[in-house]
């Protein structure tokens, strides 16, 4: 008598066969239809040397295995055809391969995946790189970059660029395909540099090695992807943000670089100066209440919010932040990532940190009403709540909040105080010298100055200086190293209140802020200009006044 048991384990085993005859069938015709060859590697002997030609995780985000090697011939085995497919055969053709693409079942790429596990070279982590820092390097030998990357391995390659890019403190790489070739920028100081020139037949193996190690999809090539890796250098450790953008000839990068022992900034080291940092000090110590910081990308809100909760970071205080993503890790912090692959909106994950009993609340942007109310209700309800809106100026964050939907009495007694900022690159002190700027500007720069009011408790210089940079080798020929923040800061007192109420425009709220004491951004920028800290064109430049 057949035990029963063995009788489904035959039956399901039978099922499976014909389940397997049947996709392989299927995957024939397939193969006819788009006139490529057609096999089944279920008792095909692998050899897993050809495996390395194709890492684990590529063969995985592709669905292709290379299964066969024999000198310079190569056989790989895809799933479906796509770009993905075409940029792995063109690069092992450019090794001098010649390569044959045969069509294959899922089952059988599966079955030759678990062949993987027998390799004796297991392929090293992707997700972390390991890079020297060249702390001698200069700006000016970006001229020789383009000889450098040449004639190197892609891995080799994008380990030279990430260290050049630390080395002169870089914050962004720019991987920018052109008609003629790939032009290579690096941000400094908040402004793009011409770095290096490469042919574009690296193009496609630069992207495939950066997609790797970010984790991305290499076969999606008509969409945008965003993802991550993280790399040491010496004893620092550098989170490095990738963003993946398809344009007209081909698919541009850019790497954002985000370096942990640049994140912790002492809030006295932002630039606040004099009765404004005065007041916001005092703002930022009581129990409750809402701070807003404004301005556009890259202005640095999240780093003055960082600075903020510094300050506020002491034993007995709890404090969870929000973020999309979580730039840099405090410690003593709870910090929550939202978006991405967490699913989290702002909103949710608001409502459920309100519940962890904390003191002070980081939401990293206010981006709906949902957020904002729930925001506001919390900064009346015992909490200090910072967070980050998207306007031009201090005053127009009233409007702002109220365009969102929050009520004017949820708003009017909930917010603290404003921030709007913009960052300025600093002069180089090495080389800074005085100068003697056009009678005009100084006209224009008199006038901004005449309109600080008396209630700022600002004591302007009579004797005018003006200061510039003209590059050195310190500064890498710029003139400038570094940046600081030009700041217009105002507080919520009765008279705001009262406009909130009224639901007034930008226009009467910022006019009663100046008489209150409140300077603007440009104001703030020709007091640091006068003090030799940066110059009048960056603050023009800047604040567009």
């Amino acid at each position: 008598m057949i035990n029963p048991i063995d009788r489904s384990t035959r039956l399901k085993q039978v099922y499976s066969e014909l389940d397997r005859k049947f996709e392989e069938e299927e995957t024939q015709r397939k193969a006819k239809n788009l006139k490529l060859a057609y096999i089944s590697l279920y008792g095909f002997p692998i050899d897993t040397a050809a495996l390395n030609l194709l890492p684990l995780e590529q063969a995985q985000n592709l669905h292709a295995v290379v299964f066969y090697k024999e000198g310079r011939n190569v056989k790989i085995g895809v799933c479906e055809p796509g770009d993905g497919i075409d940029q792995v055969v063109k690069g092992l053709k450019d090794q001098s391969f010649f390569v044959e693409v045969y069509l294959i079942s899922e089952s059988s790429y599966e079955h030759a995946l678990t062949l993987y596990s027998k390799l004796v070279k297991i392929a090293p982590k992707t997700s972390e790189l390991k890079i020297a820092a060249n702390p001698g390097y200069k700006i000016e030998s970006l001229k020789d970059l383009s000889v450098k990357l040449s004639g190197i391995s892609v891995t080799e390659m994008i380990e030279v660029l990430l260290s050049d890019a630390l080395s002169v403190n870089a914050s962004d790489v720019h991987i920018e395909p052109e008609a003629n070739g790939i032009k290579i920028r690096l941000r400094l100081d908040g402004v793009l540099q011409d770095a290096a020139n490469l042919n574009l037949e690296a193009h496609h193996q630069l992207v495939s090695r950066i997609k790797i190690l970010s984790k991305l999809k290499l076969n999606v090539t008509s969409q945008p992807q965003d993802g991550s890796f993280s790399l040491n250098a010496g004893n620092q450790h550098v989170d490095v943000r990738v963003s993946v953008l398809p344009s007209a000839f081909g698919e541009s990068i850019v790497m954002r670089i985000l370096r942990q022992d640049k994140g912790a900034l002492k809030f006295e080291e932002l630039g606040i100066i004099g009765y404004a940092q005065e007041r916001l000090l005092k703002e930022i110590q009581k129990p409750n209440g809402m701070i807003l910081t404004t301005g556009p990308t890259g202005s640095g809100k999240t780093t003055t919010l960082y600075a903020i909760l510094n300050k506020l970071n002491e034993p007995g205080v709890k404090i969870i932040t929000i973020e999309d993503p979580v730039e840099y890790k405090i410690d003593g912090i709870t910090q929550t990532p939202v978006g991405g692959t967490t699913g989290l909106t702002f909103a949710d994950a608001l409502r459920s940190i309100l519940r962890q009993d904390p003191d002070i609340v980081m939401v990293g942007e206010m981006r709906d009403l949902e957020t904002a109310e729930t925001a506001s209700q919390a900064a009346l309800t015992g909490h200090i709540v910072l967070s980050t809106l998207h306007t031009n100026d201090a005053a127009g964050a009233i409007p702002r909040m109220l365009d969102l939907g929050v009520k004017s009495f949820v708003l009017a007694p909930a917010i603290n105080a404003i921030i709007a900022q913009r960052l300025v690159r600093k002069l180089c002190p090495v080389c800074k010298v005085t100068y003697a700027p056009a009678p005009r500007i100084v006209e224009h720069v008199q006038m901004i100055l005449r309109a600080i009011p008396a209630s700022a408790k600002i004591k302007v210089p009579k004797d005018l200086k003006f200061y510039h940079s003209p590059g050195c080798k310190e500064c890498n020929g710029l003139g400038y190293k570094g940046r600081i923040g030009v700041y217009e800061i105002f507080t919520v007192n009765d008279a705001i209140e009262a406009l909130i109420h009224k639901e007034a425009t930008t226009s009467e709220i910022k006019k009663q802020a100046v008489i209150d004491g409140m300077i603007t951004m440009a104001q703030d920028g020709m007091l640091k200009a006068l003090e030799g800290i940066t110059d009048i064109e960056e603050i023009f430049r800047v604040t567009e006044e």
